[in-house]
C-alpha cells in the first residue's frame, strides 16, 4: 500500500479553522447538490473558496479535520515506478504545491506546476521548488509546444462536476511524450459520479492513442468522513502511457 503520513503540519495551527474549512466546503456541496446551480456558478464559488483559504491551505490539508495524504500516496507511486527520474514534470492542479514538495523531497527536479486558482499558485511560488508555474483552467494556460515526461495529479480530479474530469484528458496526452505517463489519483468513491464518463478514456485507448498501464486502490486518501460508507478512504491512481 501506497500509504506515508505528512509531518508538516506548523505546531501554532488552529485547529478551528480546519473544523471551519470542513464545514465550509461540505456546505458548498450540500448548496450544489440541493440548488442545481450552473456549472460556471458552481466554479465560481468553488474557486472564490480556495481562494479565501489559500494562505493556510497546507495547514488545513494537513489537519484533524481533513489528514488529506494523497499527495504522499502519489509521490510513493511514482518514486517506486520510475527508478530512472524522469526529466520533466507537470503537477496538474498543483494548488500550494503538496504533490511538487513530496515529489522534490523524492529528489524529482524540473517540475513545473498548473492550477486555475492564482491565490493558491501564489502559495506554490513561494516554497521556490517549482521550475515554472502556469495559471491555467484546463490545458489552456499552458505554452501550446511544452510537453513532459509525465503529467500527475492529485486531489484535483473528479471532485465535483466543476473540477476536472476526463474530458480534460484529451487535451492533458498533447502535452505529454510519446512514451510518456498521465498518471492520475483520485478518491476511488469519486468515480462512481454521473458526472465521470470513463467512455472518453476508452475512446482514446480505442484510437491507440493512450494506452492503460494500471488502476490501483490503496487506502487512505484522507479522513474518514462520518456520512461515508467506503471506510477506508481508497485511493485509486490510474496510470496510462501515451502512444
Amino acid at each position: 500500500h501506497y500509504f506515508i503520513q505528512s509531518n508538516l503540519r506548523m505546531s501554532n495551527f488552529d485547529e478551528s479553522l480546519g473544523v471551519k474549512w470542513h464545514e465550509d466546503f461540505q456546505a458548498l456541496f450540500h448548496d450544489i447538490r440541493e440548488n442545481e446551480i450552473g456549472l460556471e456558478d458552481e466554479f465560481s464559488v468553488q474557486q472564490k473558496l480556495y481562494t479565501k483559504y489559500a494562505e493556510n491551505y497546507d495547514n488545513l490539508m494537513y489537519s484533524d479535520a481533513e489528514k488529506y495524504n494523497g499527495f504522499n500516496i502519489l509521490a510513493d507511486y511514482i518514486n517506486d515506478k520510475f527508478t530512472e527520474k524522469p526529466s520533466t514534470i507537470l503537477d496538474f492542479g498543483c494548488g500550494t504545491g503538496l504533490l511538487g514538495q513530496a515529489l522534490t523531497n523524492k529528489s524529482f527536479t524540473n517540475i513545473d506546476g498548473s492550477d486555475c486558482n492564482a491565490g493558491l499558485l501564489e502559495s506554490a511560488s513561494d516554497k521556490g521548488f517549482f521550475h515554472n508555474l502556469f495559471c491555467s483552467r484546463g490545458t489552456s494556460g499552458l505554452p501550446k509546444d511544452k510537453v513532459y515526461d509525465i503529467i500527475c495529479s492529485s486531489g484535483t480530479f473528479f471532485l465535483s462536476s466543476s473540477h476536472p474530469s476526463t474530458d480534460v484528458f484529451v487535451d492533458l496526452i498533447k502535452h505529454i511524450k510519446k512514451g510518456g505517463s498521465l498518471i492520475i489519483l483520485t478518491k476511488k468513491a469519486y468515480l462512481d459520479k454521473d458526472y465521470v464518463d470513463m467512455e472518453i478514456v476508452k475512446n482514446l485507448i480505442r484510437e491507440k492513442l493512450v494506452e492503460e498501464v494500471e488502476i490501483i486502490h490503496t487506502p487512505g486518501y484522507r479522513k474518514v468522513f462520518d456520512f461515508e460508507e467506503d471506510r477506508l478512504s481508497l485511493a485509486t491512481i490510474l496510470h496510462y502511457r501515451i502512444l
